[in-house]
């Protein structure tokens, strides 16, 4: 799918990362996805759900921030930027925001696919 697609039909706002691996141009991103921000949640449903985000085909990866990939420690989403093939990923954590900065992940790529993890 386009990632123009999923995120018109997804609300990835406060949902949080878990884990970000990027290799042999494929990006995953492990993250408990709020089901309440979603459009069709219900009550009785689960209020998060652990998915994976999976994008193909990508360039210009790049990661700006004061901490490494690595120390991703469940980074809220706080916003989605989507310009074609180009996606840019905003994110907030309680250590880099004393330092009044934020982790930005930006990439291009072909496109997306959402995964639900089942445990």
């Amino acid at each position: 799918m386009l990632v123009t697609k999923l995120v018109e039909s997804i609300n990835f706002h406060d949902s949080c990362v878990n884990k970000i691996v990027f290799s042999n141009e494929v990006v995953v991103m492990n993250l408990d996805l709020c089901m309440w921000q979603q459009k069709e949640y219900k009550e009785s449903e689960p209020e998060l759900m652990e998915v994976d985000v999976i994008f193909f085909d990508v360039t210009n990866y790049n990661w700006d921030s004061d901490k490494s990939e690595d120390e991703i420690d469940y980074d809220t989403i706080i916003e989605i930027k989507v310009e074609g093939n180009k996606i840019e990923v905003i994110l907030e954590d309680d250590e880099v925001l004393e330092r009044s900065k934020v982790s930005i992940l930006s990439f291009e790529c072909s496109e997306v696919q959402l995964n639900y993890v089942t445990i």
